[in-house]
């Protein structure tokens, strides 16, 4: 880095355009001005046009008269910088007014000003995250620190929840004092056009470090996609393999919590008239729409139903898109299809947890088949087929603040097994069957008022002796998940699903527990 004294400090955004990207036209929007700015790069601009704000006329009309003086403006322009990188040239965009939107959609290198950041900061220094929690509907929040922390101060799942952004005091004085990071760098800093490419040399460097690797390797295991034209790249994928009926790794799931007691089953395409089938699973749903060719557009048009089974009204729709999960490995990378969202899965990570899965032991519990009926009505024969066992099934225990109800287990059994039962579903199904496990294990460990009001739902010859003050002893339990699923094959789940079950099992190995998991076979 050059000196910087007589520079002033700017506040600036730097994107990085994607090496592959090498003309000025595969970068820049068509229909804008260039002006060279001596041997350091290009000024790129849209004129603009100085007008009074639509607001004026839209609520006052004619009442205030003309000519008053107020004009909007909305100045769009990029200074497009060429900087040597070894044998070739790679471009870097700062970004003035609105001028982001100059730049073509898919050109800009994801995640550039998150790793800079990543890179300069250190472990305890973040003021702001933006992250996005997986679920039923992806949650997207902003949270601030009124000082500086480190990211488990945030409440972060590293596991499941994806970070997009970050603030945080920066420990390289070139850098300013407190930088941004997501796809573009935001900073201030003694930086202008006599020493910006040192600068953007320096810049790139730092995101191509791997210091972050020591307090925060856990950022690459999930990312979302957001380069259109990879996105382009795995629907069409997708579409190729649902044509040729490749559905070695396509499911199709409820993407949503469902009352299952309320409904009676699905159809595919309509709402009327059509089959009324049990589960979803992409064989049927290929069957349904019979030869008409695969698109996403018509996965996105044609949509799934959920009936009532009070009468054959539809209680849910989904788009089929939305209820596809996929999994696909392209250009050596693993992508997962998610609620209609694409997410970029660390290989690593991917081999972890799937290898964590399948070391988890399977109960010797003998449940039966499920053949037709509601959950509850499984729950119930399956109770009497077990023997020393109850139903425990939709006795909820109202506890905790604003009348919260827990179901403690499905099935309860005299040998202290506690089952979960749940329909094979998406990713946010069955990490609600994961965390409902989860809670209702601690709190029967730790919260001897949890224990006196669930002595009450159980039936004689199961409840507990002074449920108060005599704590149980985990290691005595075995909590079971057991899955309802249609498939010939050994139990599969979601990515995020699996990811949802190690933290639960964890969790609650922690307070002692035997936790294993169970297929049901559908038949």
């Amino acid at each position: 880095m050059p000196r910087t004294i007589g520079i002033s400090t700017n506040r600036l955004t730097v994107y990085m355009v994607k090496p592959k990207y090498r003309l000025v036209e595969d970068i820049i929007e068509s229909g804008t001005r260039f002006l060279p700015v001596g041997d350091v790069g290009q000024f790129i601009f849209e004129a603009s046009h100085t007008e009074p704000p639509s607001w004026i006329t839209r609520f006052f009309g004619d009442s205030l008269g003309r000519n008053l003086g107020i004009f909007n403006s909305s100045a769009k322009a990029v200074f497009l910088v060429p900087i040597r990188d070894r044998n070739r040239i790679v471009y870097f965009a700062l970004s003035f007014g609105q001028g982001r939107h100059l730049l073509k959609e898919g050109v800009v290198e994801e995640r550039f000003g998150l790793r800079v950041v990543l890179n300069s900061v250190g472990p305890e220094s973040f003021r702001s995250i933006d992250k996005t929690t997986l679920g039923a509907v992806p949650k997207h929040s902003r949270e601030q620190m009124s000082r500086e922390v480190s990211p488990s101060d945030f409440g972060i799942d590293i596991e499941q929840d994806l970070i997009s952004s970050v603030t945080a005091k920066s420990t390289d004085q070139k850098l300013g004092k407190v930088i941004t990071g997501r796809d573009a760098f935001h900073f201030s800093a003694p930086v202008d056009v006599t020493n910006i490419a040192e600068f953007l040399t320096y810049s790139l460097a730092r995101s191509r470090s791997k210091t972050y690797r020591t307090n925060f390797d856990w950022i690459d295991q999930i990312a979302e996609v957001r380069n259109g034209v990879v996105e382009d790249a795995l629907n069409t994928e997708l579409v190729h393999k649902l044509d040729r009926r490749d559905l070695g790794k396509i499911w199709m799931a409820v993407p949503e919590v469902l009352d299952w007691a309320t409904i009676s089953g699905f159809r595919y395409i309509r709402p009327k008239r059509a089959e009324l089938i049990d589960d979803l699973t992409a064989e049927r749903f290929l069957e349904a729409i019979e030869d008409k060719s695969v698109s996403l557009e018509s996965l996105k048009d044609d949509h799934i139903f959920a009936i009532s089974a009070e009468n054959d009204d539809h209680v849910y729709r989904w788009p089929a898109f939305r209820c596809i999960y996929a999994e696909i490995d392209m250009r050596g990378k693993v992508y997962i299809l998610n609620n209609a969202k694409w997410y970029e899965i660390a290989r690593d990570f991917s081999e972890e947890v799937q290898t964590y899965f399948e070391e988890i032991p399977e109960s010797d519990i003998d449940l039966p088949d499920y053949r037709v009926g509601s959950e509850l009505d499984y729950n119930e024969a399956a109770a009497q087929t077990l023997g020393g066992a109850c139903c425990m099934d939709q006795q909820m225990v109202v506890h905790g603040g604003g009348h919260n109800k827990i179901e403690f287990c499905d099935i309860f059994t005299n040998d202290k097994r506690l089952v979960h039962v749940k329909k094979y579903g998406g990713s946010s199904v069955l990490s609600h069957l994961f965390m409902q496990g989860a809670v209702s294990g601690e709190l029967f460990v730790s919260d001897g008022d949890f224990r006196a009001k669930l002595n009450r739902e159980l039936p004689r010859g199961y409840k507990l002796t002074d449920p108060k003050r005599i704590r149980p002893n985990p290691a005595e339990y075995e909590i079971v998940y057991a899955i309802i699923s249609g498939s010939a094959n050994p139990l599969n789940i979601p990515f995020f699903s699996k990811v949802s079950f190690r933290s639960a099992r964890r969790r609650l190995a922690s307070y002692g527990y035997n936790v294993t998991k169970k297929k049901i076979q559908r038949v």
